[in-house]
């Protein structure tokens, strides 16, 4: 296993090397790539996961704060590769168990039923996963400002004279989740305007090159799953409602009513929001990590978040398939 969920911090420099491990250990069906640079030159990753014509897009670390999701996405990606390329000597090892009258297979023919899903799901789709948007923020939430290294930026940063484990934004202090073209999106300052930053651009290439049929964000805090687009038809939130309440019931997370769908006195410009508007397709934020919880977030919280995530993706690309427009 490349990723351990109880190693302390990821550095981004070896949260970057332990993808690169992960695109080698799976090279048959993994890849990672480049799709952009933060203000402060770090990489933006790409794992391609998957041998489908179908796309599915996931980001995590769009908040910089938001440390544990970067990491589980990563183990999800494990998870699913090691499933896939295991499962056709499972399915010969229990082909063989099966003659034998003396064996009781119920839990591994359970078990083989769950691999055979993601096994075609890899089959049907390409999953594109951004595990970390936002490098930089990343970096200032766990080691402060002084691992910002051009010193413009890093002044930037302090100027804003707030505690950097609560940090949310990027190198230049732009909340990227506010920062994408949306019709709810407003300007906040002199100079401000959508799609600003690195990031941002990064990820709109992304989902203007694949045309994709589904984009969960991940995001902590709350335990719960954003699904209302005000700026949406009745049809389109319908489809929303019904693939969030599914996705309620295998993470026991709550669902978000329509009236919450933006906290009051803030603004527009989420991924979400601009996904939904451009391209129509169902967009959720599937929030981890309990409400109470404290910045900086907890390592602990990175295996209790895997259990409830493992299987949120496939179900969401069943969902998708089998009630596509």
């Amino acid at each position: 296993m490349i990723i351990n969920l109880d190693e302390p911090n990821y550095h981004y420099d070896r949260f970057r090397k332990v993808t690169e491990d992960l695109a080698k250990q799976y090279d048959s069906i993994l890849k990672c790539v480049t799709i952009g640079e933060s203000h402060d030159n770090r990489d933006i990753l790409l794992l391609k996961l998957g041998l489908g014509k179908k796309y599915i897009i996931c980001c995590g670390g769009v908040h910089a704060r938001e440390t544990i999701n970067p990491v589980v996405l990563l183990r999800i990606v494990e998870y699913y590769a090691d499933l896939y390329i295991n499962y056709r000597q499972k399915r010969l090892n229990l082909k063989k168990k099966l003659t034998s009258p003396n064996v009781h297979l119920k839990e591994e023919y359970e078990q083989m039923l769950y691999d055979a899903c993601i096994y075609e799901l890899l089959q049907t789709y390409t999953i594109l996963l951004v595990p970390l948007l936002n490098p930089d923020g990343y970096m200032i939430a766990q080691y402060g400002f002084d691992s910002i290294r051009d010193p413009k930026l890093r002044d930037l940063c302090i100027g804003k004279d707030y505690d950097p484990t609560e940090w949310k934004e990027n190198a230049r202090g732009i909340d990227i989740n506010r920062n994408f073209p949306s019709q709810f999106w407003s300007k906040k300052f002199e100079g401000d305007y959508p799609a600003s930053e690195n990031e941002t651009k990064a990820l709109i290439r992304l989902f203007q090159e694949y045309p994709s049929l589904g984009f969960l964000d991940f995001h902590s805090r709350g335990k719960s799953i954003y699904y209302y687009r005000n700026r949406m038809p009745e049809h389109y939130n319908k489809r929303q409602l019904d693939i969030a309440n599914r996705l309620c019931e295998i993470t026991g997370y709550e669902l978000v009513p329509p009236e919450e769908e933006i906290d009051p006195g803030d603004t527009g410009g989420n991924t979400v929001h601009y996904y939904s508007e451009y391209f129509h397709k169902p967009a959720l934020t599937i929030e981890t990590v309990e409400d109470e919880a404290n910045f900086p977030l907890m390592d602990q919280y990175r295996n209790t978040t895997f259990k409830e995530l493992k299987l949120l993706i496939s179900e969401f690309g069943s969902m998708l398939l089998f009630r596509s427009d």
